[in-house]
């Protein structure tokens, strides 16, 4: 794809429902109370996104030398919605962008590498808190855009009822093999529990091994959307799984430093992929087909 043939493609009804569904979500948060922080780019510490099992151990962050000091693109701002929750914020959201370089293979139809996210966390929130919340995010935003989906793309929102199933990460496999084959089976959102992962996703204390954490996947194919979980914030268990899974202690620093303090405080939240999401909505094949300017994986940007 060349500049012109990004220029004349026909993407302002694509922007029209994404503009009214940021406006809807955003709405809504800052109805219930949520505070609306502005995002991070650069930063010391990001998340690592290792050992998640969705992840390469060759994604590495992007670095940069500022002022002297070596900084990250931001991966995701998991970290820093626990130190704003340790800064006394108990509810937050952040239309963040994040940079992932994957490799070629991850060119699905689904995997931008550079895209944003809806990013929220709640103080002493459960899995159960969060979970609620975005499934009446997402049941009461497909009804507000029902209308608008059909008229200008014919395409129908599925009328989507609460609560959405649930299956643990061994549940979805025994029964249909894996994820995306589940998101190709079903014909409403469901979610995915108890995923081994991130050092961050809270540990179940009751089952050592289980983990209070969730992915929340859409049908048709579209696969996942949504991704969160309850949080550690006891230093000794975020030091032990950083350690256990071969992270750099010095590249987490100044969180640990916030942890040892004790000053981190249970929370919960989650990411909801904004071009990911509008791509569901509209019926895209591709998500280069509502992004401006795509950011695929392998693929050069052109503008």
């Amino acid at each position: 794809m060349n500049a012109l043939q990004i220029v004349s493609r026909k993407i302002e009804p694509i922007t029209e429902v994404q503009t009214r569904a940021i406006a809807y979500l955003t709405g809504e948060l800052s109805k219930r109370g949520f505070r609306w922080l502005l995002p991070v780019v650069l930063s010391s510490i990001t998340d690592p996104l290792w050992p998640d099992p969705a992840a390469g151990e060759a994604l590495k962050p992007l670095e940069v030398e500022v002022y002297g000091s070596r900084l990250r693109l931001m991966h995701s701002m998991i970290l820093h919605k626990q130190i704003a929750v340790a800064m006394g914020i108990d509810r937050l959201f952040i239309l963040s962008p994040n940079v992932r370089l994957e490799g070629r293979e991850a060119d699905d139809g689904r995997h931008a590498y550079e895209f944003t996210q809806l990013d929220f966390e709640i103080a002493y929130a459960s899995m159960d808190d969060v979970m609620s919340l975005i499934e009446g995010l997402i049941t009461d935003l497909f009804r507000e855009l029902r209308p608008l989906v059909w008229e200008t793309f014919e395409r129908e929102l599925p009328r989507v009822r609460k609560p959405f199933r649930r299956f643990t990460l061994e549940e979805i496999r025994e029964e249909f093999g894996s994820e995306e084959e589940a998101s190709r089976v079903l014909d409403e959102p469901f979610w995915v529990t108890d995923i081994k992962r991130e050092f961050y996703d809270r540990e179940d204390p009751e089952r050592p091994g289980h983990f209070r954490n969730y992915d929340l996947y859409l049908p048709e194919g579209y696969g996942e959307v949504s991704s969160g979980g309850e949080r550690e914030w006891e230093y000794e268990k975020i030091l032990a799984k950083i350690r256990s899974s071969g992270l750099s202690e010095e590249s987490f620093r100044p969180y640990l430093e916030v942890a040892k303090a004790g000053l981190l405080r249970p929370s919960a939240g989650a990411g909801i992929g904004i071009e990911r999401l509008v791509r569901y909505i509209v019926g895209a094949e591709h998500i280069a087909e509502v992004q401006p300017f795509p950011r695929i994986p392998g693929i050069p940007a052109v503008i």
